[in-house]
């Protein structure tokens, strides 16, 4: 080929190259548009939706939901940008036990105030189990659910308050069925696995939610199974048989303690869980934006194998 041929060539190629590299930039900035058109739309939704609906309703909403503990208002942030469902807010005091034996407390309410203002999601925050005021409190700043929370030291000798007592959701951890039942007579419309004080590990949440399931079908199939429950004075009937009837919880129910890769997700949701809690540990990854999406995208299609697969890549 003459140099000539040589040199047309090259420019054609070159121009081909040109045009490949617009493409893709198009289409990367195609794809940013569509992203944030849906960030918007789903942030007007949840404003538009946020107070108006009953507390009960506000609930159901939340199945399937990704629910993320976080620490600061930038955490908050990130985790509206990449469309996680609501935030459990808390002050870093709170995350990290004292060490000269207080209790770890309810965060501060101008603490969650910040948070409240900052984000147009729901915000959840925790309080110490029995601890009806710290409750109201939290209820009176504008919080949009409360966990009644034995990750927080509970007061001695202190029963679950009744959740009827307030005008938003109530989320109460759970361990047993019996618990779930108890846990719904006071009122609860949210449950998650209880998850252990330090650390935490995805087996365990996933025995309790295994444990918990496998509990209805027993009570479903076998009498003696359901005779010790039937014989409790503590445990309200009608709901022992409505669950019974219907073999299923009738509120949500969601995985939380050591659920942190696309594949612990999976199969948490594939245990029964109605959505998940992430723990903050999330954001101390080199790519914590990514990691949450990811999540998001396995609780939308936790039996897809090929895509959880490839999810997974960055994220084990």
């Amino acid at each position: 080929m003459s140099k000539r041929g040589n040199g047309d060539a090259a420019k054609k190629a070159q121009e081909e190259a040109r045009k490949a590299r617009i493409a893709k930039r198009k289409e990367e900035a195609e794809k940013k548009a569509k992203e944030e058109a849906e960030k918007q739309a789903r942030i007007q939704a949840l404003a538009k939706s946020r107070w108006p609906i009953t507390r009960h309703l506000k609930a159901q909403l939340f199945k399937g939901a990704v629910i993320v503990n976080v620490s600061n208002v930038d955490q908050a942030k990130l985790c509206q940008d990449v469309g996680v469902t609501a935030i459990c807010a808390h002050d870093k005091s709170v995350l990290t036990p004292q060490q000269n034996g207080n209790p770890v407390r309810m965060s501060s309410p101008e603490v969650i105030k910040r948070y409240i203002n900052s984000v147009i999601i729901p915000v959840f925050t925790n309080v110490r189990v029995g601890h009806l005021m710290e409750a109201k409190i939290m209820e009176s700043i504008g919080v949009d659910m409360i966990e009644e929370s034995d990750t927080l030291t509970s007061l001695v000798g202190m029963a679950h308050f009744s959740k009827r007592e307030l005008g938003v959701p109530t989320i109460c951890t759970v361990s047993t069925l019996k618990d779930c039942l108890l846990r719904i007579q006071e009122g609860a419309l949210i449950l998650r696995t209880a998850a252990p004080r330090t650390g935490g590990n995805v087996n365990e949440a996933y025995k309790v939610i295994i444990g918990i399931q496998d509990a209805i079908k027993g009570m479903r199939t076998d009498p003696k199974a359901r005779a010790t429950l039937e014989t409790d004075v503590t445990i309200y009937q009608p709901l022992l048989k409505d669950v019974i009837d219907k073999g299923c919880l009738p509120v949500p129910i969601f995985g939380a303690g050591g659920i942190h890769t696309p594949t612990d997700v999976a199969m948490m949701m594939n245990a029964g869980c109605d959505g998940v809690f992430i723990d903050n540990t999330v954001f101390f990854g080199i790519d914590p934006e990514g990691h949450l999406k990811a999540i998001i995208q396995v609780v939308k299609n936790p039996n897809d194998v090929s895509k959880i697969c490839e999810l997974s890549a960055n994220f084990i």
